[in-house]
């Protein structure tokens, strides 16, 4: 009880241990298993605690928008906290550290709740996502291809016909910048070419950046050119974690045009 106290005094919460469960006043957390006791790139909060009380680590997590479980390890007379989003691989044996996993009112069986905006994010976290471009083709000529914004590359539709796709006007450096709404550490972009005018894609610079405006963590570079409805599955050739990331070319004046892109976590 003492230590419930002094939880409550430090940050406004009341917790409460029950048969594996935490609950706080604004989230419950389940007990799933042991995790490695190796630190992986799902972790991306670590921090030593003072109170000592799986309660504390609960507390840290609750209030972390992008937290959905934490691990509580007993490392050499120290307890640690590390936070951590999307699914861990549970051990199958016994190891220093007991994995909690959040419980929302959101079911994510394909990926996992962004509560700091009360979403569902798909393994794909690109799907659905804000957008931004360098411009927009504009032409009335080809309205019936649905040549447009971002919105169209992320919308987890490649149809045959080649339309949705997001399409620039023939801009210098012309760019797809996609907003994740959280930082996460970024292992692999997809993307899909046009049909029709191919050979567009080339030169194409992938990078992430922890902001809309510095893209200093780079994924990889597609040559090219393109063909016909390319899927490239680029592996980034160094962790990235950001929260944006960008498509484009730099080799001049060009339209960018791709008509689907994907964005997946290294611990997806």
């Amino acid at each position: 009880m003492k230590v419930v106290a002094a939880i409550l005094h430090l940050h406004g919460f009341i917790v409460i241990h029950s048969s594996g469960q935490l609950i706080t006043s604004s989230s419950n957390f389940i007990k799933q298993g042991h995790v490695s006791d190796t630190k992986d790139l799902c972790v991306f909060s670590v921090h030593t605690l003072e109170i000592k009380s799986l309660g504390e680590c609960a507390l840290y997590c609750g209030m972390n928008l992008l937290c959905n479980a934490f691990d509580f390890c007993h490392f050499e007379g120290s307890l640690i906290c590390r936070l951590r989003y999307g699914h861990a691989k549970l051990s199958n044996t016994t190891t220093q550290c007991e994995l909690y996993e959040i419980t929302t009112n959101k079911y994510c069986p394909n990926g996992f709740f962004l509560r700091a905006h009360g979403i569902c994010k798909d393994d794909n976290l690109a799907l659905h996502s804000p957008t931004t471009m360098s411009s927009v083709y504009a032409d009335p000529v080809y309205a019936y291809q649905r040549l447009g914004n971002g919105s169209l590359a992320v919308n987890g539709e490649v149809r045959p016909d080649d339309t949705e796709c997001a399409v620039t006007n023939e801009d210098l450096y012309p760019f797809l910048t996609i907003d994740l709404l959280d930082r996460f550490h970024v292992g692999r972009v997809v993307f899909t070419n046009r049909k029709t005018s191919e050979f567009r894609l080339h030169d194409l610079n992938v990078t992430v950046g922890t902001d809309g405006s510095n893209f200093g963590c780079f994924c990889g570079f597609f040559k090219g050119p393109g063909t016909s409805h390319q899927v490239v599955n680029m592996t980034c050739q160094e962790t990235c974690r950001g929260r944006y990331v960008r498509l484009q070319i730099v080799s001049g004046r060009e339209f960018l045009q791709l008509c689907e892109v994907e964005v997946y976590s290294i611990c997806e």
